[in-house]
């Protein structure tokens, strides 16, 4: 079957990023204020953010687990902590590429939409990341439990991450 209740709660998780991505451009420039106005402030709101973003994407991975019965058991998963992780890091080097040729602060400031979605798409494929170390770490666990795992390391890694910085 292919649309179960769990497939509506992954569009319902789905719907979440957009209306968080229209709530936080609804309050941009609030937050910009905020930014201006001290470190704490800005850094607890890109620290919640952050956070609601990473918690919806780990809730579609959970009902995913609940809709597919191989998720995470596929053969596939055995190597996807270094697929997932050449991904992230290609990624990563092609937008700093097209940082450096093209204008993409020009094109962010015009269509903001577009920095949302290139924000989606590295959460959700260092979240993959994590899912994927802790899956091939934790092979004997259930899926959800996996899941849970890494959504607290990968929270508590880009906090970190976000402190450093």
């Amino acid at each position: 079957m292919l649309f179960t209740k769990w497939t509506l709660y992954q569009a319902a998780a789905v719907a979440g990023l957009i209306a968080l991505a229209v709530v936080a451009e609804f309050y941009s420039l609030d937050i910009g204020n905020a930014l201006t106005s001290g470190a704490i402030s800005s850094m607890l709101i890109v620290l919640t953010f952050i956070l609601l973003s990473t918690s919806l994407i780990h809730l579609f991975f959970i009902f995913h687990s609940k809709k597919s019965e191989r998720f995470l058991s596929h053969p596939l998963w055995n190597k996807m902590n270094v697929l997932s992780g050449l991904l992230l890091a290609v990624s990563v080097v092609l937008f700093i590429a097209a940082s450096l040729i093209t204008s993409v602060n020009e094109w962010l400031t015009n269509y903001r939409w577009n920095l949302y979605g290139i924000v989606y798409f590295f959460l959700f494929l260092y979240s993959l990341f994590v899912l994927s170390v802790v899956h091939k770490v934790k092979q004997d666990s259930a899926k959800e439990t996996k899941i849970e795992i890494s959504f607290g390391a990968t929270v508590v890694s880009l906090c970190v991450l976000l402190f450093l910085l």
